[in-house]
């Protein structure tokens, strides 16, 4: 009598887990080339995973601002100086918030200072940063595109371009500022849609990396407590656009209310020498970069006006997004009196992340609605000088790198020349 014989059957992938796992493994040939192909194929579980890969290795071959007032610079300093210190953990938890204490905001000086437990190496932190940065990054760009149904009309993906490019990934150049941007947005937008409560967390832990978030967090207290009112919001919208200056004398008395161990930063951040100072700089800039802003804005306006006068027939029937655009005017109206103070304009990129968010999923689903081509006609030109100009400036912050290199190969490359550079050399 024969006996039966059992066997096991093998594990095998299926098609879609295999085809993951193939472009997983072509990463570390060609990075920036298997993002591309991944970003074709964005409807992919793994694309997004990809793409938060890149924003890592991008990351480690970041090119520091040679610079001595750049962010990343002082970053960089600083990472060195923790690694050559002996500086204790509990020491370094003791400093933050402290009397006297230089440390306001946690989040960076606390991964500078674990990761420089293990290497002395600038590029490691930084790929760190673009670990961090990237997940949040590539969540909400997915975010808006799980949200699009069927094929998307060229004026929708370059809106979606543009999102992607009012804080893109070499913004790590700032982490602080432009990661807490990402965290607040990623927090706040999945609670403002889709009613997940849990992810306010998020908005929470932005403060962490950036205390000044303490502002767009009260912004959004103030909508859940408001409610949606649309028409209130786009008249604070209007009516803040016009206005021209503020006392920085009375806003700093004004956020002296905050704890003590905020009003150093709030004199430095109120300071007329200061913005002074700021304002000398701006006007020694070239006329693209303020034209540039002028651009998104031209935009920002045009679209809005015209969801707001198709509110009615359009997002009432769609409560998320209908939440999501209150929600954008009113924290844009608030952006928009913060902006005169110096560096409040960043709260204008913040806010502008918001609206395109809003941007995106409304000309995806609404993209044969009366009057939208000449809204068309009017926002590509604007969108595409903003874009063209946002990609010259990043050329500043990686070589090739960046776009032809590969995890084994930057190990061992130390040093990078900035694309600009390149740029410049063949013309």
């Amino acid at each position: 009598m024969e006996s039966k014989q059992t066997s096991v059957k093998p594990y095998i992938f299926t098609d879609r887990e295999q085809r993951g796992m193939d472009y997983y493994l072509a990463f570390f040939v060609w990075p920036f080339g298997v993002t591309l192909s991944a970003l074709s194929n964005w409807r992919k579980p793994w694309s997004k995973n990809v793409f938060w890969l890149f924003c890592t290795f991008f990351g480690f071959t970041f090119i520091i601002s040679e610079f001595g007032g750049a962010d990343s610079d002082r970053y960089a300093r600083w990472f060195i100086d923790f690694a050559g210190s002996s500086m204790s953990f509990s020491d370094l938890l003791n400093s933050f918030y402290a009397e006297g204490g230089s440390y306001v905001d946690i989040a960076s000086p606390l991964i500078s200072f674990l990761v420089s437990r293990f290497t002395a190496n600038p590029s490691v932190l930084f790929a760190v940063f673009g670990l961090i940065f990237g997940f949040f990054y590539s969540r909400n760009i997915w975010f808006l595109l799980d949200k699009v149904e069927g094929k998307m009309s060229f004026f929708a993906i370059l809106l979606l371009f543009t999102f992607a490019l009012l804080n893109p990934i070499w913004n790590i150049n700032g982490f602080r500022m432009w990661t807490a941007a990402q965290i607040f947005l990623y927090g706040t937008s999945q609670y403002i849609v889709e009613g997940k409560k849990q992810r306010l967390i998020w908005s929470f832990v932005a403060v962490l990396f950036h205390f000044s978030f303490l502002f767009p967090l009260g912004i959004l207290w103030a909508y859940v407590f408001l409610g949606n009112r649309v028409n209130l919001y786009f008249g604070l919208f209007i009516a803040t656009s016009f206005i021209n200056e503020l006392d920085l004398v009375w806003v700093r008395s004004l956020l002296m209310y905050l704890p003590d161990i905020f009003h150093g930063k709030v004199t430095g951040y109120t300071n007329t020498q200061y913005a002074e100072h700021i304002e000398m700089a701006a006007q020694a800039l070239n006329w693209y970069v303020p034209f540039s802003k002028i651009a998104i804005q031209v935009v920002v306006y045009t679209v809005t006006i015209f969801i707001f006068f198709n509110v009615k027939k359009t997002l009432r029937g769609i409560h998320g997004l209908n939440n999501l655009f209150c929600f954008a005017l009113l924290f844009y109206a608030g952006a928009n009196i913060f902006s005169f103070i110096p560096s409040g304009g960043r709260y204008i990129v913040v806010s502008n992340t918001f609206i395109f968010s809003v941007f995106v999923i409304y000309m995806a689903k609404f993209q044969d609605l009366k009057g939208i081509g000449l809204v068309k006609v009017m926002s590509v030109p604007f969108l595409l000088f903003y874009c063209i100009f946002t990609l010259r400036a990043g050329m500043d912050h990686y070589g090739l790198m960046s776009l032809m290199g590969n995890p084994i190969v930057a190990f061992f490359q130390e040093t990078d020349t900035r694309l600009i550079e390149i740029v410049k050399g063949f013309l």
